[in-house]
C-alpha cells in the first residue's frame, strides 16, 4: 500500500493539530485566518520573543501563535454563527450610531460588478453584468431635444436651488425618472424592497428630490473608493445590485443584522427613563383612560414606524429620517426635522439631569438638589469629546439599569407588609381621575416612552433581510408596552395618590425599605445619565459643527489636517461641546419638575415626530391616487387632525402652572 508522504509544518497550527494536512486542506489553516502559501524562496519566518537575537525580516511573513485562552474567548465570542456576540456588539455599536440628522454621506460604498462582495477585490468570473443601474444608464443615453425640454418646464416644478448645482445629466433625470421606473402602482406593500432605483408610486416632486439622493450617494460611493483611508472610522454600507430578467435593476442596501440583533436595538431605543413617571400618569388618567392612552400610543407609534420603513423603500439612496422629509418637504423639511431633533435630544437629557439631582438629593440629603445637577453636568463635558466607539458600547449599560430598577420596585412592594408603597396591601386608587383637569397633562407622560423614530430608520437599514422588520416592530413593541404596562401598574398600586414625578423618589424618599435596595437604584440611576447624556449629546454638536463648517468628517483630508491644527477651529468645537451641557444645566435648574419636562416632550416632540410627521410624509410622497388606499388616506389624515389636537391641548398644559390645573406641589 502506498503511504501518503506526511508534510512539514509550516505554522503553530499544525504543530497544535500534530501534523499539517496535505492537499491544502482547510484543517492547515486555523478558524477565520487566511491561508498562507509559503514558496522555496521565501521560508516561512517565525516570530521570537524579545529576548531573541534573531533579526525581523521586513519581507518575511511573520507567524504568532495565539494563547489557548485567546482563542477560547474568540470561540466563545463567535458562538451562534449570525447571532453571536461579536456580532451583536457590532450591530449595537451601528444602531447607536444616529451621529446626526442629516449625514454627512461618507459611509456608502457601491460594490461595482466584478467585485468580490466580501472584500471588494476583483473577482475571477468573466461574465460582467452592467456596471450602472437601469436608470443611471437610461439618463446617460436620454436626449434632451426642445420638447422633453418644454415637458420639464411644464410638467415639473421650477427648478431648485439643488437642481442648478448639479449637473446637466442630473437636471435632465429629473423628467426622465418617470420614464425609467416600474408604470405599475399596484405594487405589493412589502418591506424591503425596491423597484427601481426610484418607486414609480412617488410624486413627480418625491423624485426629483430622490434623484438628487441618489447623485449625492453616488459621489459619496466614488470618493469612498478613491479616498478608504478617510473612512475607516465609520462603518461602511454597501449597495445591493440584481438585474431582474426584464432588465429592471434593483438596488438596495446590505445590512448585517439579524432580527435578534433588531429587537434588541429597538428595545435599548425605546426603553428609558421615561418609565419612571408612567405610574404619575396613571394617576392623572385614572385607570380606564390610562390604560387606553398607553395601549393606543403604543398602537400608532408601531403603525408610524412601518410607514418609515415604506418610506425608505422608495428610492435606494434614503437611509436617515432627515432623507425622508427631504423626500415629502424639501430641504426646509429636513431643516425642520433637525431643529425638532436637537429639542427632543436636549429635553430628554434634560430630563436625566433633573432625575439624576432628585436622586442623589434622596439619599444624600446634605448636598442641595441644584448642586447635584451642577456636578453631573460639568462632570460630563469630556465624555462629549471622547470617541464615539466607546460611547456607542457603554450605552447598553442604560438597557440593564432600566431592568434592575424595575426589579427593585417590584422586590420592594413584595418586602413592605403594608401600604403606602406595599403590593400585598395596595393604596386607593380610582378608575377615573378626581380632577380631570390632569387629563391632558397625562397625554405627554404616555407618549414620552415611545420616542424611538428618529433611530428606526438606521436600525430599519442595518437588517440582513429587511421584510422582516414588520415582526421585529411586533417584538419589541410587545415587550416594551410589557415592561412599560409592569411599571405603570405596579407604582399606582403601590403608591395611588401618592405616587410622585418620579416612582423612585417615593421609594428613596422613605426608609421602610432596605436601606441597600435604595443605595443601588440610586447607583443605577446615577449610572444612566452618565451613558445616556455624552451620546445624546454627540449628534447635537456633529449638526451644530456641520452648519459652522467645522466638521472635520465634511473636509477632505488636507482641510481636515488645517482645521486640526487651526486653533480658531479646535476651540469652537471645544465651545460648542460645553455649551450643549451648559445649556442643558440651565434648562434644568430653571423647569426643576421632571413631570413637566417628560410631559412637554411627550406632548410637543413625541406626537410631532413620532406619528404627525410620519404619516404626513407617507401621505405626502405617495400622493398619487392609486399608491395609498382612500380609505388608509382618510384614516391617515385623521390620525394627524387628533394628534395634533393632543399635541398642542398637552403642550399648553404642560407650560401651565400645576397651581392652575389643581395639582398641589
Amino acid at each position: 500500500m502506498s503511504q501518503r508522504p506526511k508534510q512539514a509544518p509550516t505554522s503553530w497550527a499544525a504543530y497544535e493539530r500534530g501534523r499539517a494536512s496535505s492537499f491544502d486542506s482547510l484543517n492547515s489553516v486555523p478558524e477565520n485566518e487566511p491561508q498562507t502559501s509559503f514558496s522555496p524562496s521565501t521560508p516561512p519566518r517565525y516570530e521570537y520573543g524579545r529576548g531573541s537575537s534573531q533579526d525581523d525580516d521586513e519581507d518575511g511573513p511573520r507567524l504568532r501563535r495565539k494563547s489557548s485562552l485567546g482563542k477560547k474567548f474568540d470561540s466563545l465570542r463567535q458562538m451562534g454563527g449570525p447571532n453571536s456576540i461579536d456580532n451583536f456588539a457590532k450591530s449595537f455599536q451601528r444602531a447607536a450610531g444616529f451621529r446626526e440628522i442629516t449625514p454627512i454621506r461618507r459611509n456608502s460604498v457601491t460594490i461595482q460588478d466584478g467585485q468580490d462582495e466580501e472584500t471588494g477585490a476583483p473577482s475571477q468570473s468573466t461574465s460582467k453584468a452592467p456596471d450602472r443601474s437601469l436608470l443611471r444608464r437610461q439618463l446617460q443615453d436620454y436626449d434632451l431635444s426642445s420638447q422633453n425640454e418644454t415637458a420639464v418646464q411644464e410638467g415639473t416644478d421650477a427648478p431648485t436651488e439643488q437642481s442648478r448645482l448639479l449637473p446637466v445629466t442630473s437636471q435632465r433625470s429629473l423628467k426622465s425618472t418617470s420614464d425609467s421606473i416600474a408604470t405599475d402602482l399596484r405594487l405589493p406593500s412589502v418591506l424591503g424592497t425596491s423597484y427601481g432605483s426610484i418607486s414609480s408610486r412617488l410624486t413627480v416632486t418625491a423624485r426629483q428630490r430622490a434623484s438628487i439622493l441618489i447623485q449625492a450617494q453616488e459621489e459619496a460611493s466614488k470618493r469612498a473608493l478613491q479616498h478608504p483611508e478617510e473612512f475607516q472610522d465609520e462603518p461602511q454600507r454597501f449597495l445591493e445590485r440584481e438585474v431582474l430578467p426584464d432588465g429592471e435593476v434593483i438596488e438596495r442596501t446590505v445590512g448585517e443584522s439579524t432580527v435578534p440583533m433588531t429587537i434588541f436595538n429597538s428595545i435599548n431605543v425605546l426603553i428609558g427613563v421615561g418609565i419612571l413617571a408612567l405610574p404619575l400618569g396613571i394617576r392623572y388618567a385614572g385607570w380606564v383612560l390610562g390604560l387606553i392612552f398607553l395601549t393606543l400610543a403604543a398602537l400608532s407609534t408601531c403603525y408610524t414606524a412601518k410607514l418609515l420603513a415604506k418610506c425608505l423603500d422608495t428610492n435606494s439612496a434614503s437611509t436617515t429620517y432627515g432623507d425622508i422629509a427631504f423626500l415629502a418637504l424639501g430641504s426646509w423639511g429636513r431643516n425642520f426635522v433637525e431643529a425638532l431633533f436637537i429639542l427632543e435630544l436636549t429635553a430628554a437629557n434634560v430630563a436625566l439631569v433633573i432625575l439624576f439631582g432628585d436622586s442623589m438629593n434622596s439619599l444624600f440629603p446634605a448636598i442641595g438638589v441644584t448642586d447635584w445637577k451642577i456636578i453631573i453636568s460639568l462632570g460630563l463635558i469630556p465624555l462629549n469629546f471622547v470617541p464615539f466607539k466607546m460611547l456607542s458600547i457603554s450605552s447598553v449599560i442604560g438597557i440593564f439599569c432600566c431592568f434592575g430598577i424595575i426589579a427593585i420596585v417590584f422586590a420592594d412592594g413584595l418586602i413592605k407588609p403594608h401600604a403606602p408603597g406595599s403590593l400585598r396591601e395596595v393604596a386607593k386608587t380610582y378608575a377615573f381621575p378626581e380632577n380631570w383637569r390632569t387629563i391632558p397633562l397625562s397625554l405627554g407622560l404616555f407618549m414620552a416612552p415611545w420616542g424611538g423614530h428618529s433611530v428606526f430608520p438606521a436600525v430599519y437599514k442595518d437588517m440582513r433581510h429587511p421584510h422582516k422588520y414588520g415582526r421585529a416592530l411586533r417584538y419589541t413593541y410587545f415587550f416594551t408596552y410589557g415592561l412599560d404596562l409592569s411599571m405603570a401598574v405596579l407604582g399606582y398600586l403601590m403608591f395611588g395618590d401618592g405616587v410622585r414625578d418620579e416612582v423612585t423618589s417615593n421609594i428613596l424618599r422613605s426608609t421602610a425599605y432596605p436601606h441597600a435596595l435604595s443605595a443601588i437604584i440610586v447607583v443605577l440611576i446615577g449610572i444612566i445619565p452618565i451613558t445616556k447624556i455624552p451620546l445624546s449629546n454627540r449628534p447635537m454638536m456633529d449638526t451644530l459643527n456641520k452648519k459652522f463648517y467645522i466638521d472635520l468628517r465634511q473636509m477632505d483630508p488636507k482641510a481636515r489636517m488645517h482645521s486640526e491644527k487651526s486653533l480658531k477651529h479646535r476651540a469652537a468645537r471645544g465651545v460648542i461641546g460645553i455649551l450643549t451641557n451648559l445649556l442643558q444645566l440651565g434648562i434644568a435648574i430653571g423647569f426643576p419638575d421632571f413631570d413637566s419636562i417628560m410631559a412637554l416632550m411627550g406632548s410637543g416632540l413625541c406626537f410631532t415626530i413620532c406619528i404627525i410627521l410620519p404619516v404626513s410624509f407617507y401621505l405626502k410622497i405617495f400622493n398619487a391616487e392609486s399608491a395609498v388606499d382612500t380609505i388608509e388616506r382618510v384614516l391617515g389624515w385623521i390620525l394627524v387632525a387628533v394628534c395634533v389636537v393632543l399635541a398642542v391641548l398637552g403642550t399648553v398644559f404642560a407650560i401651565l402652572p400645576k397651581e392652575k390645573i389643581g395639582i398641589s406641589s
